[in-house]
């Protein structure tokens, strides 16, 4: 920004998009180094009207959890630690004002067919698109992806002065009109160019003693068509520079470079030296420090001293590298040595593990990088990181897929995984999808351990979407395999999975014989987490016999597991459950009270299910204390919700609800709530003679 010259016209058009209430998403496009990024700073830094901001830069592939939930938190908005409602937050909060969200080298995000490699990306793209507000967001790309909707802006080298202006400014002497014009402006070759001579001709750094560097070709090469062939000039120029660049390095600045082009993202000094044995980390960070100088490396100063690489100098110091097996395992060794041990609260404490997973997935090493996942997967899937489970489970079921190695253990747990991570999400269908590969692969196989997962898998999914019957059958078939080979863990799963069904059917003994056997085996085998869940859903079956004390029993035994084990999603299925029961019993503050307690964890772990789930029965309480439109309003959120998860079953039941609020009270509606007080009157009394 310091030596920032012209692109008046560009930041003229770009100013008006952002003050065009029509245009909501808009793209800087342009070849590498041209200069997409540094407009989009000074755009940033310098534009008015937006009193927040936030610059993200997903130049290494980072996921949309992970950008999303820091966009949220920076402008003030409750994130979802679950990751099913992280789209429609953005989309809500960059809605709720006038923010400037940049989204700096996006095409790291795409496929080589220009599609989304990531679906929360397309999704939230779609979305913004659709919906829109006050907010702008604004792109930097080399590609542009299959989308309609952006303004786009072509973006080209400086002109011929602009480009004079800089060199003048950075030192340079010489014909620098005519070298600007050859290299089409082209502002980080360039910049290149400057720093190569400043570093080795300081006292007189002239574009003529560019042949002294190995340049002397240059204008040869940038203007036979023959050797550019189809190449941008641009491209060619760079490659020839960079070339020029790295020959004049030392062998520890080569090695370095080299070496720490594995690493994603910004990297410190320690991380450098783990990956160059017999260095200090004083000389290395001196030498990081002097590739700076060069603009072979960008320095970054946020607390800690870090340093990263230019998207096209990282492609070129790759292609330079080659095959890089050694720097790959000594990153995984450093990752190690730094990896914190559990138990751990936030998704920062298991990031070793997952730059542990980059590295042996980019070694071609999937089962490794599997074992890497899978050690944190249980956090992972506490903690509602669907998203990422769904995107890192996704390449190495692609990649194992591609090379034929399906009958490998680890890539039929992972198909299991993505099943359970999009049922999570509230996408049945795929979830269906991927159990029925797993299982079709575990019976090819005779893995009967992994036909009762898959079978469990496609159970809960098909009782997500209320066909019951059909989740007993495949229950019941899980369970029969988990009994013949013996596998306690699985038949307690089973056997509480079909209490649910049973008890979603109305079969409420039935429900609790299969709940109190599990909750047996549970705590036989010190299963916690299954434990906790065993409580909660004999809790459901006696709140439907209308044995509500005994209810809130086990609610309350349940809720203190759930909490000492850190599992947010049963915390707020407890609450809801307590909710109930203390609605049942007349007890409406205090059911009220539970209910927004289970509401604020559903929204923050993105629980749609469960937070469409306490909308209804917070409106069924709201009713009882006749605030009539707070829960008209309630049954508006519940049906919205259900909606997103074609859940038409419960959608008709939010339509019946808001039908009745809103037409007018009637005889017949006072006598409805006269029959439904003497219900709830004959409930509690056979409930009290019980006891």
């Amino acid at each position: 920004m310091a030596y920032w010259q012209g692109r008046k016209t560009e930041i003229a058009q770009v100013q008006q998009w952002l003050t065009d209430e029509n245009t909501c998403l808009i793209g800087i496009e342009g070849i590498g180094g041209t200069g997409k990024s540094m407009l989009a700073a000074k755009i940033y830094a310098e534009i008015a009207g937006f009193p927040k901001r936030f610059w993200a830069d997903v130049s290494n592939g980072e996921g949309f959890s992970d950008v999303a939930r820091e966009v949220l938190t920076q402008f003030g908005f409750p994130v979802p630690e679950q990751e099913a409602q992280l789209v429609e937050a953005l989309v809500r909060c960059l809605r709720s004002g006038q923010f400037l969200l940049v989204i700096d080298n996006l095409e790291s995000l795409l496929q080589p067919d220009r599609q989304w490699g990531s679906l929360f990306y397309g999704e939230f793209f779609q979305t913004w698109i659709e919906s829109g507000g006050n907010s702008k967001v604004l792109v930097t790309t080399r590609e542009r992806p299959e989308l309609k909707g952006f303004a786009w802006l072509p973006l080209k080298g400086l002109q011929v002065d602009e480009g004079v202006a800089l060199l003048a400014e950075l030192g340079i002497k010489g014909d620098l009109g005519e070298f600007v014009e050859l290299v089409d402006g082209h502002p980080l070759l360039l910049r290149l160019v400057a720093d190569l001579l400043k570093e080795e001709y300081s006292q007189d750094p002239d574009l003529s003693r560019l042949a002294d560097l190995g340049l002397g070709n240059l204008r040869q090469l940038l203007t036979d068509s023959q050797v550019v062939g189809v190449h941008r000039r641009e491209n060619v120029g760079m490659v020839l520079v960079l070339d020029a660049s790295f020959a004049r390095l030392s062998e520890l600045q080569k090695a370095l470079l080299l070496n720490i082009s594995v690493y994603r993202g910004a990297v410190d000094s320690a991380a450098s030296v783990a990956l160059l044995p017999g260095s200090t980390e004083p000389e290395i960070e001196a030498e990081l420090r002097n590739l700076v100088k060069r603009s072979l490396l960008v320095e970054k100063l946020n607390g800690k001293r870090r340093f990263e690489f230019q998207p096209v100098v990282l492609e070129y110091v790759r292609y330079k590298a080659g095959e890089q097996t050694e720097a790959h395992q000594r990153a995984i060794d450093y990752y190690r040595s730094i990896a914190k041990q559990s138990p751990w609260t936030t998704k920062d404490d298991v990031q070793e593990y997952l730059e542990i997973f980059h590295h042996f997935y980019q070694l071609q090493d999937y089962d490794s990088a599997f074992d890497a996942l899978w050690f944190c997967d249980d956090f992972l899937t506490l903690r509602g990181y669907y998203i990422d489970q769904v995107e890192l489970y996704g390449q190495l079921v692609s990649k194992w897929a591609e090379i034929g190695d399906r009958e490998n253990w680890n890539y039929r747990a992972a198909l299991t995984s993505l099943g359970n991570a999009y049922r999570s999400l509230g996408e049945y269908q795929r979830a269906i999808e991927f159990h029925k590969q797993s299982l079709e692969i575990s019976r090819k196989i005779g893995d009967r351990n992994g036909v009762g997962n898959s079978l469990i898998g496609l159970g809960n999914a098909y009782d997500s979407l209320g066909e019951y019957q059909r989740a007993i059958e495949f229950f019941q078939q899980s369970l029969e395999i988990f009994r013949e080979i013996g596998a306690r863990d699985g038949v307690g799963k089973s056997l509480n999975n079909l209490g649910n069904a049973y008890n979603s059917l109305g079969e409420y003994q039935r429900a609790i014989e299969f709940h109190q056997q599990s909750l047996e085996i549970k705590r036989e085998i010190g299963d916690c987490n299954g434990i906790g869940s065993s409580l909660n859903n004999l809790g459901n079956a006696y709140n439907s016999l209308g044995e509500y004390q005994r209810a809130i029993k086990f609610y309350q035994q349940s809720l203190e597991i759930s909490r000492e084990i850190g599992d947010r999603n049963s915390v707020g299925n407890s609450l809801i459950g307590l909710g109930n029961a203390y609605c049942s019993l007349g007890e409406y503050q205090q059911a009220i009270e539970f209910f927004q307690q289970s509401l604020e964890i559903s929204r923050e772990i993105g629980d749609i299910r469960g937070e469409a789930t306490v909308w209804f029965n917070l409106g069924l309480t709201l009713e009882k204390v006749n605030r009539e439109s707070d829960a008209l309003g309630a049954y508006r959120n519940a049906r919205e919700l259900f909606q997103k998860m074609e859940l038409d079953a419960y959608v008709q039941r939010c339509n019946n609800k808001i039908e009745r609020i809103s037409q007018p009270q009637t005889l017949v509606v006072s006598l409805r709530g006269f029959w439904g007080w003497l219900r709830r009157l004959w409930r509690w009394l056979r409930s009290w003679l019980r006891r």
